[in-house]
């Protein structure tokens, strides 16, 4: 029998380690002859999973000690995070053992919100179900049926739309992160993606407002970038931050640069004007391709302007420095040094997108990458594949279910691109009486009376909504509505797969695996639909046929292993023997059977591919032209028909318009954290040190510029009203220099230790983008009050 390629390596190390071992053997040191020392040692072990808590999905280590799970640390083996964990990893100790958990299935027995509840059964909870959804289906009515999912990347994803197109309801509404960058890439490359950042070899990081080490899609992946000494070619990667505040991402980058709110599409077309004026940019790669760099004439011979053109009529730097702030000098040394960065890479953030002009002003943050050919190149944007998984059992749909599919979404989008927030938009129309019959909500991972801008119309929406079950193991102001609780597990106690986010380019199937025993009164919401699917029967069992969900992930891996590709999570050494051979064209199975291939999957955590063909013609883009559009058609048919008169690279800066009397501030709401899954309020301790303060303990706070706070006469740390024409609530303030005058950064996501919130999304105007239908973040003015 051969070997395979891990038992290959293994071998090639075996004599080094060898002369190794005999030194460096794992040694015990003890006090001789000590005696009992009242203890006996429990039973250990290790074992690797994927964290839930955020989208990042990095990879874990559990130790169990006594089957108790005593401590989390990072799996080394996983190729984004490599052996790291932020906080709120680490604190997952805390929500597993955490004593306000649902204990088991419960059913509202007063009012509705009155959070009174008596416990069932499982089989009585799940009974109320789905003699629930079997009535609307015998009534014809299947879209009456909704979900609102928060962010579940991955099989649970697919296991839920399955149900409920099998069921026959088009109405997956998710309340998850938005931030707008895939509309930008399906615009400009025909690639319906958010993009991936090859981080790891860039050799110059110019980052618009993403906050890479705070809120990212994954901060894992920027430490773990920017924590070797060198990027790819030989030389130290630098990190520049333009940011509207001082924030810790900022803090750890190499430079800041600060710029006024709603400007990032003007500064980055002030950098262009630089590498276009001065000769920097990479020509060659823009001839070959890119279209709209140039003007063109039109079929009735009227000439059009070009990307160049307008970049140069309209961006010179002395009006950018005007409007953004930056100075002239910033500006050019920003560009130049970016130009002469062997990997150069811009990369957007949702302050860019959560403007007016938010998808504009993305367009042209990325056309720096496009203009410098950082698109499939290593250290720029990297469009990498999904993992391979076997699909689902084919979906069977009934013609009561194809009824319902056929009546289309209660709350479709309207908006040219990207699906804005579809949550706010369901419960708007819910609330109005516009969205049809809901009978059943099933909330999943999502709290939209403590997330969603617009509190009072959600709590109106459920108000009108007769049935709503909620899966969360543990209460909050949303399942606090709720009829019926059917709590799940936790993490750390059952089967699923967690997919890395399309920021990190190279795929990573991680494994969650049970690292306890199930807590009893609780049930893996997997297996609660799969059990449903059964009792409803006839096509949607037959599109559903997977005894638990364990046997489905199971079922989908083996994609992995038929795709010839990829290898189980390894060492930095096998990872990049890998990559190297699937380089060169060749690749050598792991194992020889699927049996073996997936309890190494498991043990180790997952699946990768480190190999991207940066060749590929279709990595740079899919539009019909071939060609990376830099003015592409259905955005300027989009402008002359919904864009308000706007225009591509011109209009790419947010209203500059300032406050009033009564509101003189400008609010900026931020992100201390990943905030998806809702979770900090239970991770108590991380409430200690979550910003730039270590002074402040427990209270939500505000941040004001030092001119600011003598003109309103607060002292530092003084309790205020945020208060703007939509909303109020209560901040400690801070005397902050990283601050702008006219600006209050708010932290979103933190509450007083009463449970009071303190959302100053709740706040904001309502006001979107009416290309993407995203919030404006930044066009919202308050006054503080003292409180």
């Amino acid at each position: 029998m051969g070997s395979t390629r891990r038992q290959f390596l293994w071998a090639m190390g075996a004599t080094a380690a060898s002369v190794g071992v005999r030194w460096t053997s794992d040694v015990v040191w003890a006090a001789q002859g000590s005696g009992d020392p009242g203890w006996s040692p429990g039973t250990e072990r290790f074992v690797n999973s994927s964290c839930l808590v955020c989208p990042a999905r990095c990879g874990i280590r559990g130790r169990v000690v006594d089957d108790r799970l005593v401590r989390l640390t990072g799996n080394p083996f996983h190729p984004m995070s490599r052996g790291g964990l932020c906080p709120r990893g680490v604190a997952g100790v805390q929500l597993l053992y955490h004593p306000d958990r649902i204990s088991a299935p419960c059913r509202r027995v007063g009012a509705r919100g009155a959070q009174a509840w008596e416990e069932i059964t499982w089989d009585d909870a799940l009974g109320q179900l789905g003699a629930r959804l079997q009535s609307l289906r015998q009534r014809g009515q299947p879209e009456a049926l909704a979900l609102l999912a928060g962010y579940c990347a991955g099989s649970m994803h697919d296991l839920w739309q399955q149900f409920l197109q099998s069921y026959g309801s088009p109405n997956y509404i998710a309340d998850d992160y938005d931030d707008g960058t895939a509309a930008v890439m399906e615009l400009m490359h025909g690639i319906g993606r958010s993009p991936g950042y090859d981080l790891e070899r860039a050799g110059f990081v110019l980052s618009f407002g993403a906050p890479l080490f705070e809120a990212w899609w994954s901060p894992l992946q920027a430490f773990a970038a920017f924590a070797g000494p060198d990027g790819d070619n030989g030389a130290p990667t630098r990190f520049v931050q333009v940011d509207t505040r001082f924030s810790r991402t900022a803090a750890r980058a190499h430079d800041w640069a600060g710029i006024r709110p709603g400007t990032f599409g003007v500064l980055a077309l002030g950098i262009a004007y630089v590498l276009i004026r001065d000769e920097l940019y990479d020509a060659e790669f823009v001839a070959r391709h890119v279209s709209g760099f140039e003007d063109v004439a039109d079929a009735g011979g009227e000439r059009r302007e070009g990307y160049r053109s307008l970049v140069m009529r309209n961006y010179r730097t002395e009006e950018v420095s005007a409007v953004t702030g930056v100075p002239v000098g910033r500006i050019t040394s920003l560009a130049r040094a970016f130009a002469e960065a062997a990997h150069p890479v811009a990369v957007c953030g949702p302050d860019v997108t959560h403007a007016p002009n938010g998808l504009l002003a993305a367009c042209a943050v990325h056309s720096l990458n496009v203009l410098m050919g950082s698109v499939s190149r290593p250290g720029g944007v990297l469009f990498g594949n999904e993992a391979p998984l076997a699909p689902l059992a084919a979906p069977v749909v009934d013609p009561r279910g194809r009824a319902g599919l056929d009546r289309g979404p209660l709350a479709p989008s309207q908006t040219p691109f990207g699906r804005g927030d579809p949550a706010m938009r369901f419960a708007g129309a819910v609330a109005a009486g516009e969205a049809g019959a809901v009978d059943t909500l099933l909330l999943y991972y999502a709290n939209p009376l403590a997330s969603a801008l617009r509190r009072q119309v959600w709590e109106e929406a459920l108000q009108r909504i007769p049935f709503i079950v909620s899966f969360s193991p543990f209460h909050d102001e949303t399942t606090a509505h709720a009829d019926l609780i059917l709590p799940d597990l936790l993490a750390y106690e059952r089967w699923q797969d967690a997919p890395t986010p399309a920021s990190y380019p190279y795929p990573v199937w991680g494994v969650v695996r049970p690292l306890v025993d199930p807590h009893p009164g609780a049930r893996h919401t997997g297996d609660a639909v799969l059990a449903v699917a059964r009792q409803l029967g006839g096509s949607v069992a037959r599109s559903l046929p997977y005894e638990s969900f364990e046997t489905l992930l199971k079922a989908r891996a083996a994609g992995l292993f038929a795709t010839r590709r990829g290898m189980t999570l390894g060492d930095a050494f096998e990872l990049r023997h890998q990559q190297q051979m699937e380089e060169r064209g060749w690749w050598l199975p792991e194992h020889r059977e699927f049996e073996a291939f997936w309890d190494e999957a498991v043990d180790r955590g997952g699946w990768t591919d480190p190999f991207i063909d940066e060749t590929e013609p279709a990595g740079l883009a899919r539009t019909s032209s071939g060609r990376i559009e830099l003015l592409p058609a259905r955005l300027l048919e989009a402008l002359a028909t919904v864009g308000e008169g706007r225009t591509a690279y011109l209009d790419v800066a947010a209203a500059a318009a300032g406050g009033s009397d009564d509101f003189p501030l400008r609010l900026i709401p931020y992100r201390v954290s990943t905030l998806s899954s809702g979770t900090l309020p239970l991770q108590r301790w991380l409430a200690e040190t979550p910003g730039l303060f270590p002074d402040v303990h427990w209270d939500p706070w505000i941040e004001v510029a030092p001119t600011t706070a003598n003109t309103l006469g607060f002292a530092n740390d003084t309790m205020v009203w945020v208060v703007s024409a939509h909303g109020r609530y209560r901040a400690r303030l801070k005397v902050f220099p990283g601050t702008a005058p006219q600006n209050v950064c708010a932290p979103y996501g933190l509450r007083h230790p009463d449970g009071e919130p303190a959302n100053p999304l709740h706040l904001l105007d309502g006001s979107s983008d009416p290309l993407t239908a995203l919030p404006n973040w930044f066009t919202t003015f308050v006054r503080l009050e003292r409180a």
